[in-house]
């Protein structure tokens, strides 16, 4: 934010964050498809991410194409109902709205349901696996090896480059900062495209409920609507989500605080080894030196 003030023309090449990748989808949409984006101001249809970079955001597009037998070829379904359907439709893994083998109509309705490979993951790939497991014990065993090649499949959702996959709206977090003296704490909470100062501990909280009720009605209150300076807020949140250890404070989910969780934070928060200024810094240190 300083960065941003004192220096608006260079200051994004200073602080050397990317961008945070998302993934959007509409499925209203005359012809819908999932695409990669860090545009992430209001547009119809949903944001879902972040996920680690571009390359991780093309993969999951294409496991959730392959799980759900969506369309490949954009171009082709852009003359549905009247094209030619392609080679996915002979084998049997693409309903083909192209050629009208199905409506638009049915075919939305197939990406409305794809979303939940985002919002519930966990769900869906339990009841796969819950599937698997009774057609196994009716000694279907041709449905159960295709079930689990379905969930095997699945498997990567919500893991890896793809732990931190929500819908944009539920990008809710709680962050523990060090305060200024040694043993407190800093309490950010994190919503789309705003970080806020909301609160600080002077020492382990023993009952976090007051805390959890300032920050949900906070968080609440809160605009979902995020513009371009809200997105680079995202962008570093996002940065510090995946880095591959917490160094620069903790982040939690807000949809799973609890009393245990926060107090667990702060303890782990203490035991970080407090870090001077690192690459990130160098490039507003040499400007500021310039002034």
């Amino acid at each position: 934010e300083a960065a941003r003030r004192l220096f608006p023309q260079t200051y994004q090449g200073m602080v050397g964050f990317r961008p945070a990748w998302f993934i959007h989808i509409n499925p209203d949409a005359p012809f819908p498809r999932y695409t990669k984006t860090i545009d992430l101001t209001s547009r119809p249809g949903h944001l879902f991410g972040p996920v680690e970079d571009k390359h991780a955001a093309a993969r999951l597009i294409q496991i959730v194409e392959d799980a759900f037998d969506l369309c490949r070829y954009y171009n082709i379904l852009l003359d549905s109902p009247t094209a030619k359907a392609c080679a996915y439709k002979e084998m049997g893994k693409c309903p083909a709205p192209c050629d009208g083998s199905i409506s638009l109509d049915s075919y939305r309705q197939l990406i409305d349901r794809s979303t939940q490979s985002f919002t519930a993951p966990d769900d869906l790939i339990g009841t796969q696996s819950r599937r698997m497991q009774l057609a196994a014990a009716e000694l279907r065993f041709e449905s159960a090896a295709k079930i689990k090649a379905y969930v095997d499949q699945l498997a990567p959702l919500g893991n890896g480059p793809f732990r931190h996959v929500r819908p944009l709206a539920n990008f809710q977090f709680l962050s523990l900062q060090r305060g200024s003296r040694e043993g407190t704490a800093k309490l950010l909470l994190i919503t789309p495209g705003q970080i806020r100062h909301v609160a600080s501990l002077i020492a382990e909280p023993l009952q976090a409920s007051d805390i959890l009720r300032l920050l949900i009605e906070v968080a609440t209150a809160g605009d979902a609507d995020v513009d371009p300076i809200g997105a680079e807020r995202i962008g570093v949140v996002a940065h510090h989500l995946f880095l591959a250890k917490q160094t620069s404070g903790i982040f939690l989910p807000l949809d799973r605080l609890d009393d245990k969780t926060l107090a667990r934070a702060f303890r782990d928060l203490q035991k970080q080894k407090v870090k001077s200024g690192g690459e990130h810094d160098e490039g507003l240190v040499k400007e500021l030196q310039a002034l």
